[in-house]
Formats: structure tokens, C-alpha cells, sequence
């Protein structure tokens, strides 16, 4: 794959990451794994200076009051009372004093309250939707305190947005009659709307622990039998008034919400204090602009994109391995300095994600490269060797290596000649079947097919499967292509054919030759060259098989090897030493013949030869044709000596 489509790839992936990290769906986890960092964190002290006074259970008990009317504005009046004169500097409800009560005298005593102590109360936004089916159109209305109230106590907003039942981020204004009025938090730390330094509508509130972590004093207590110690905590302090129920009783529970901490469940009146907290602490956890998020959770995937593409999947889990560590300890340490880090989504679920298709991939790849493998190689090698060349691996790859091997070359003897009146699909139809019965014997002995050229079949023992008996497994194939060939004759499907077959062991460069795109598995070299050249003598000595000595050295002297001449072919300085074998094996008093021949022929003592060419060897008809050469040679040497230095050695320079 190019450079720039893995780019391309990479960047389409970033895009996709960038549209789900806008999702909720992904915020939700953020906030989760945050949580978890939170308890993880533990609870922490929160700042002296602010005091729940809490409507529980305990005051309802206590102070007789109905659970299933108002709480009365006469104990509210009697609380303000109280704290004015201990000592609180300023008094926040989280209660609505909507309208006038039952009782005039009270809500008089409770305005006169008010005027004694700074003091806010909350004002309410409700939206609600006039019209009927067929159309209708939302109308936003206040719940502003009494008027009596209002005119000596601070209004706030006490509305509280949560995301999926957690009070997360600090209450903001939602329209233009909301921005008239600060928050209830806001008016508790005598703040203004709009002032500078407030937290953005994407900042967290940093909660200190889960619920009745803020220090928490029951309403009875302060108006009944307040103790030193209660004293000392509502002095100078900013004081906060609201329900904080234990159990639920029918509504109570409206107010209440998850804890990101966990159970127990936090109030709104708790939500309102941790909030003063951060603003009197000025710490909060501030978060960057949902752009700069998205933007980098994108590039991060498409980096990673991008590794999958370039990257071994082992290398690319490591590095996602270990950016999901770093993040984890960034988002965690970050966290506890006042900064969220997003990301967990595409952290810990989309890069883990992408190293295991990645892998997958790779693992599929690999696959079909075995499958290719034992494709291709096994229209070179049997069947049986596949598994065995898999394990070894890297066949495939493109380039060479020098091996010591055993190369075979077989030919049809006359083969134009025998084909030149038959029907082209004749001629393939024995083509076919003579390369898969020979093809049969060399897979049966371990041999590696390189190609078929013509009529000839090009092989090879000891790669890329590497076997010790390379040059025995050669020349026990060439005598088994041989017996092979005697059947298909034998059969009579086709005219009979004569297999030559040449044989030669040394160095050759075997590999997989070519260029990247296009190349073949095959070997070259001057010992190719030359078993090939040893295959076309067969000719000149009426042999089926001719091997060298360095053949015959390699498969261990290989019983039955005649030496049948040395000769010096086209291209080579040096004589190689030829033989051959025959099946069935000369009887031994030819071979001591044929010996006896050879050996004056190679001492120039060419009047013994003449002397003996016409012994045992001569009865042999399989050595007609060899003995007919060296006394056509003795005649010429003869006519003209040999030179001097000269053992018998027979030039061709051709093939």
C-alpha cells in the first residue's frame, strides 16, 4: 500500500474517532473512568467555612412538624435567629419561599429574620408548554420568593442541570431572565454574575468524597440545644439550608443524586456547599473546550491508524500498551491537580480496538501468505514437504542465498522427432502425462521442481528444504525416472520415449530471483551450467544418466558408478570426471572389461586399446555406443598425439 493512502486511511479513521468523541455516549465513560480516579484518589478534607444545616428526619422528630406539610417559616425565622447570633457570615436556602403561608405572623418573624443576617433565597426556573396538539410554544417562568422576602434577601438560582442522575458541572444561566441572578452558590460567596474567574459551563465540580463528606449539622440542633462545638462551626461561616433525607419520603428524594464518589446519595443543598467550596478554594477541575478534545482524540487515533499500517502488531500493542499506562497515570495525577483529561474512549477502547484488528489482519495475512506459500511451493515441492517449508519460513522473500545442492536436468531424447507429425494437443497430452509420472518420482524423493523447459525438467535436492543425502536422493531419482519412463512406455499411450538425465552437485546461488513484483523460485550458477551441459553428453555416449565425481563423492562412492570419461566442456577450464550408472547393474566381468579399455585409453596407450576393444566390454550393447567414440578418439590421436600432460580428457565445445 502507498504512502499516501495509508495517510489517507489514517486520517478517514482520525475523522471517524473525532464525529464519536462527540457523542455522549463517549463523555459518559470519560466521566466514569473520572470517578473511578476519584475514589481511587479517596476522600478528601473539604475547606473550613461551610456548614450544611440540614431538614432530616431527626428535626422533623424532634420539632413535631408533619412530614406531609411545608416545613414552617417559623423555624426557619428561629434558624436565621440562631445563626445571627452565633456568628454565621452568611446564609444560603435551598428552599423556596414562594407566596405567602398560612400563618402571617410567621412569615413576618421570617422576613424580619432575613433583614438580620445576609441572606439568599432560591428562585426557580420552570419551562412549560402552552398549546394543544396541532401546535404550541414554550413559555419560561420564574418562582420568585415572597415579595416580603425578596425585598430583604439576596434571590439565587437554585436549579441544578445533572448528567445522567450526577451533578457534574457548575449551574449556569439558560436564558436571558436566569442571567438577571446568580447562582445560589454564587450569592452564598457574595459573588456577582458574570464576575471574572467563575468556572466555564464545561468546568467539573471537584467533590471532596461522596455524600455528608461537607460537615453536616441537623436543623433541631441549632434552634433546640445547640453544643460549643456546633457553635464553633457556624461561626464565620457561609451556611447553607436544605432537605437531607436518609429515607425516602415521597418527594424528598427529588433533590438527591448520584455521587460520582459513589452511595451514599448527595443532596442539593450538598451540591450547593461543595460548589462554594471550590469558589472560596478557587479549585475546580477545569476541562478545555469540547474542539481541542475531539480534535486531539483524532489525532491520536489517526496515528495510531497509521501504525497499524506501517507497524508489526506486536510493536504496535507495545506502543498502545504503553499509551493507555500514560494516560491512565496523566488522566489520574491531572485529575488530582484540577485538569480533566479525556480521551478514555478512544484510550482504552479504540486503540486497543485498532491493535486487535490490526492483528487480526495481520494474523488473516499471514494466513494467506501460508496459503500462498503452500500454493506456490507446492507446485515445487510434494505436498509432504509444505508444513515442513512453512516452518522454516521466509521462502517468499525476494533474494538469494548459496547452498550446496544437487541440480538435475532431463531431456527426451529426439524429442523433435518424435513429435514433428503429431497434433499440437497430442503432443501436450504427452507432455502432460510424461511430467506428471516423472514429477511423481522426484516429490517421491524429496526434490524441489524449478521448472520445465520444453520437454526438459530442471531440479533440485537440498533447498529450500535442506537435506543432508541431497546427491543420493538425485541419483536414486534419476534411476527411478528412469524405471518410471520403461512403464509409461510400456503402457503404449504414446510413442516410446528415452529420458537423458545429467546430474551435478556443488555451489549454486537458489532463491527467489527477479524483481519485487515478479519473481521465481529458482537456483543459477556455474554448477546449473553445468549439469545441464553434463545432460547433453548423454548423447555422445549412449548413456541415460551421467553424473560427476562430485556427485559421486557427496552420495558416497554410490554403488554401480562406472566412470565413463573426463571431459572438458564448453566454458570450463578444468576436465570433470563423468559416470554413470545402469539398472540392471553390468555384470562384473564387463565393468572389469570396461575398466581395463578406459584405463589404457587414459595412459594414451591407445595400441592396448585397440588390442582390447573387442573383450568382454564390447559384448555389452549399452556400451556400444561409448566404445564406438573412444575408438573413433584413438584414431585421431593416432594421426596427431595428444599433448603432453594430457590423461584422457575429452573436449566439447558444444553442446
Amino acid at each position: 500500500m502507498k504512502l499516501w493512502a495509508k495517510l489517507g486511511i489514517s486520517l478517514g479513521i482520525g475523522i471517524v474517532t473525532m464525529v464519536i468523541a462527540s457523542t455522549s455516549l463517549v463523555e459518559d465513560l470519560d466521566f466514569r473512568v473520572s470517578d473511578q480516579w476519584l475514589r481511587l484518589k479517596g476522600v478528601e478534607r473539604p475547606p473550613s467555612g461551610v456548614v450544611v444545616v440540614a431538614i432530616d428526619e431527626p428535626s422533623y422528630r424532634e420539632l413535631k412538624a408533619s412530614f406531609d406539610k411545608p416545613w414552617p417559616r417559623a423555624f426557619q425565622a428561629r434558624l436565621l435567629q440562631k445563626l445571627k447570633e452565633f456568628g454565621a457570615k452568611r446564609v444560603a436556602f435551598d428552599v423556596l419561599f414562594t407566596g405567602a403561608s398560612s400563618d402571617p405572623a410567621a412569615d413576618q418573624q421570617l422576613a424580619d429574620a432575613f433583614a438580620g443576617i445576609p441572606s439568599a433565597i432560591g428562585v426557580e426556573s420552570t419551562i412549560r408548554t402552552i398549546g394543544n396538539q396541532g401546535g404550541g410554544y414554550q413559555v419560561e417562568e420564574l418562582d420568585r420568593p415572597y415579595e416580603p422576602f425578596r425585598k430583604v434577601a439576596r434571590e439565587a438560582l437554585v436549579g441544578l442541570k445533572d448528567v445522567k442522575g450526577v451533578i457534574r458541572h457548575f449551574p449556569q444561566p439558560r436564558s436571558d431572565q436566569e442571567r438577571g441572578f446568580p447562582t445560589l452558590s454564587q450569592a452564598a460567596a457574595g459573588l456577582q454574575p458574570g464576575a471574572a474567574g467563575l468556572p466555564g459551563p464545561r468546568d467539573l465540580i471537584h467533590y471532596y468524597g461522596p455524600g455528608r463528606t461537607i460537615p453536616i449539622i441537623s436543623f433541631w440542633e441549632v434552634i433546640e440545644d445547640p453544643l460549643p462545638t456546633t457553635k464553633e462551626m457556624i461561626k464565620d461561616a457561609i451556611v447553607f439550608v436544605g432537605l437531607l433525607m436518609r429515607s425516602d419520603t415521597g418527594g424528598a428524594q427529588k433533590d438527591s443524586y448520584q455521587n460520582p464518589f459513589g452511595p451514599p446519595m448527595v443532596f442539593g443543598v450538598e451540591v450547593h456547599a461543595t460548589i462554594v467550596a471550590n469558589l472560596l478554594e478557587k479549585r475546580w477541575i477545569s476541562r478545555p473546550g469540547k474542539g481541542i478534545e475531539i480534535v486531539a482524540q483524532g489525532l491520536l487515533m489517526a496515528g495510531i491508524a497509521f501504525g497499524s499500517l506501517v507497524a508489526t502488531p506486536v510493536f504496535l500493542a507495545l506502543v498502545t500498551g504503553a499509551c493507555v499506562v500514560v494516560w491512565c497515570i496523566a488522566s489520574f495525577v491531572l485529575l488530582g491537580q484540577g485538569f480533566f483529561l479525556a480521551g478514555a474512549a478512544t484510550v482504552l477502547v479504540f486503540m486497543p480496538l485498532t491493535v486487535l484488528v490490526s492483528a487480526l489482519v495481520s494474523y488473516v495475512s499471514a494466513r494467506r501468505a501460508e496459503e500462498s506459500l503452500r500454493s506456490a511451493f507446492s507446485l515445487y515441492v510434494s505436498p509432504e514437504m509444505v508444513p515442513k517449508l512453512q516452518q522454516e519460513g521466509g521462502a517468499l522473500k525476494l533474494g538469494g542465498e548459496k547452498m550446496w545442492l544437487t541440480a538435475i536436468f532431463t531431456d527426451i531424447a529426439d524429442f523433435t522427432s518424435i513429435t514433428e507429425d503429431m497434433p499440437a494437443e497430442r503432443t501436450s497430452e504427452m507432455l502432460n502425462a510424461y511430467f506428471t509420472e516423472v514429477m511423481e518420482v522426484v516429490f517421491k524423493n524429496q526434490g524441489t521442481l524449478l521448472k520445465f523447459i520444453g520437454d526438459a525438467i530442471f531440479a533440485i535436492w537440498g533447498a529450500p528444504i535442506k537435506i543432508q543425502n541431497h546427491a543420493e536422493l538425485a541419483l536414486q531419482t534419476a534411476l527411478a525416472i528412469n524405471r518410471e519412463v520403461e512403464r509409461f512406455n510400456s503402457s503404449q499411450r504414446f510413442p516410446p520415449l528415452k529420458t537423458r538425465i545429467g546430474v551435478h552437485t556443488g555451489p549454486m546461488l537458489v532463491g527467489n530471483l527477479g524483481s519485487v513484483k515478479r519473481f521465481d523460485y529458482t537456483a543459477i550458477g556455474d554448477s546449473v551450467n553445468l549439469a545441464s551441459r553434463v545432460e547433453g553428453l548423454n548423447k555422445y555416449f549412449g548413456t541415460s544418466i551421467l553424473f560427476t565425481e562430485a556427485t559421486r563423492k557427496d552420495a558416497g562412492g554410490f554403488g554401480g558408478a562406472v566412470a565413463i570419461a573426463s571431459v572438458r566442456v564448453k566454458g570450463r577450464k578444468e576436465a570433470v570426471l563423468l559416470y554413470t550408472v545402469f539398472d540392471p547393474p553390468l555384470a562384473p566381468h564387463v565393468v572389469e572389461g570396461w575398466n581395463s579399455l578406459y584405463k589404457l585409453f587414459c595412459n594414451a596407450d591407445f595400441a592396448g586399446f585397440n588390442r582390447e576393444s573387442s573383450g568382454p566390454a564390447s559384448s555389452e550393447p549399452r556400451l556400444a555406443k561409448v566404445i564406438e567414440l573412444y575408438r573413433n578418439e584413438v584414431s585421431k590421436y593416432s594421426a596427431s598425439p595428444p599433448p603432453q600432460g594430457w590423461s584422457g580428457e575429452l573436449d566439447f565445445d558444444h553442446k
